[in-house]
């Protein structure tokens, strides 16, 4: 089970709609390398890919929350601990042959739609009429 990016899963904000299309894009790697009977190693890898990026997006998100002022910052960084740490706890079971990595990407695959829908449109609509801008906003158009 797989996605695949479709514009109406963008927010608004490109930064943040880059990343999420990436996040994607991962998910469907994930989705090959199991269909794909990859090794282990190779799925534990690219998990690994998965969980980093997903921490670095994160990061990237509560940037953004902080610097255009957003009020449920707070809430939505414990949104963001929680999912690390459960991606954490799957992870480790399909390290050990608790999970099946097709369980793993069905979960992520439902997370991220869920979020972005829900809780990122939420921190893009604030954003497009905070006063207070995204720091990097002009340059959105030189690297995205």
């Amino acid at each position: 089970m797989y996605i695949h990016w479709d514009k109406s899963y963008e927010i608004g904000n490109p930064l943040i709609d880059t990343e999420h299309r990436l996040l994607i894009m991962l998910f469907r790697k994930l989705d090959v390398a199991i269909k794909s009977a990859e090794p282990e190693a190779t799925i534990m890898r690219i998990l690994l890919e998965v969980k980093k990026f997903a921490d670095f997006h994160f990061t990237s998100e509560e940037n953004l929350m902080h610097e255009v002022g957003y009020p449920d910052t707070a809430a939505h960084e414990e949104i963001h601990s929680a999912l690390l740490a459960q991606l954490e706890v799957m992870i480790g079971r399909v390290s050990k042959k608790r999970e099946m990595p097709d369980d793993l990407l069905y979960f992520l695959n439902e997370w991220i739609l869920q979020h972005i829908a829900q809780e990122d449109q939420k921190i893009a609509d604030f954003a497009r009429f905070s006063e207070h801008r995204p720091i990097g906003e002009f340059t959105y158009p030189e690297y995205i």
